[in-house]
């Protein structure tokens, strides 16, 4: 079901080891957005020569009005990384609900927008929690059975309990999320319990394992091209058919956001495979990088 638009807010979080690559992701957001919209931008150990570099990224755009917070203090005490790529900073998301109302739109700053997602704000959510979308390596993990291995399956088995009576098959990528607020603030306890980030850190997969188990049964899927795992949405499609889960999401589209996520990245490669997907998905990124430091050569991710 679809409304009028609502408002546009965007939100990004990061610390200074990653500010390249979300500047990187929110002007490529901006190139695609269309008409008035508010963009949050929350950041860990930011100096002032760093702000000023998100206020320049976002000056071209003056339909767009932006907030910066910053959570260096009292937001992530007792937060760390789970694993060695992802830093604490990420946590950060899980107080957007308490400081912004209404729906936003959360984006990973290692992320390309490719099309416009002013769209998105058209879903009706009801009472559900978020619009997401599903993982896609698990979705790979349990359509592939010669791939079987211990580490693999005990994940697998890990998940299955985190999402108890959910199946395993709706474990969602919370590096793009579309956060209904409102409901989660009609929700005070959910609310309480989604901004413990100790307990968020305390997981195998940090606040993404958290958010699932908060919000399983809760939640709208939304088509896969709104965080498409590194352009691979046929196979995302093809292993969520093998495994007997829905491929077919809310507010269907071609690829809107490109998600680059685990521990390799798209600017430290110079890869030009186009026949795999990673390869083409590389490529894209890497076309939009120049483009981006044409004008911002001071600002090359790391």
């Amino acid at each position: 079901m679809t409304d009028p638009l609502r408002t546009i807010k965007i939100a990004y979080v990061t610390d200074r080891s990653f500010l390249e690559p979300t500047l990187v992701s929110i002007w490529s957001l901006l190139r695609h957005l269309n008409g008035p919209a508010e963009l949050h931008f929350w950041g860990d150990g930011l100096n002032a020569a760093d702000w000023t570099n998100v206020r320049k990224i976002v000056s071209d755009s003056p339909q767009v009005a932006l907030h910066c917070m910053d959570i260096s203090s009292g937001y992530l005490e007792g937060a760390y990384g789970p694993q060695g790529y992802i830093s604490a900073a990420t946590m950060g998301r899980l107080y957007i609900p308490s400081k912004i109302d209404g729906y936003v739109l959360y984006i990973d700053g290692d992320t390309l927008v490719t099309g416009d997602v002013a769209p998105l704000f058209r879903l009706d959510l009801g009472k559900a929690y978020a619009g997401v979308v599903r993982d896609y390596t698990v979705a790979h993990w349990l359509a592939d059975r010669k791939g079987r291995t211990r580490a693999r399956d005990d994940r697998l088995t890990e998940i299955r309990q985190m999402m108890d009576a959910v199946p395993a098959g709706d474990y969602f990528n919370a590096g793009v999320m579309l956060l209904n607020c409102n409901a989660l603030r009609d929700e005070p306890h959910m609310l309480q319990r989604m901004m413990d980030v100790v307990a968020a850190s305390a997981c195998t997969h940090g606040d993404q394992d958290h958010l699932n188990a908060l919000f399983r049964g809760n939640v709208v899927q939304l088509d896969l091209g709104w965080n498409a795992s590194w352009g691979r949405i046929r196979k995302h499609r093809a292993h969520l058919a093998c495994s007997r889960t829905s491929a077919v999401g809310a507010m269907p589209c071609g690829t809107r956001i490109m998600h680059y996520h685990g521990p390799e990245k798209p600017w430290r490669q110079s890869g030009r495979d186009f026949w795999s997907s990673r390869g083409r998905a590389t490529v894209t990124y890497l076309l939009a990088l120049r483009r981006f430091l044409r004008k911002h050569p001071d600002l090359r991710p790391r």
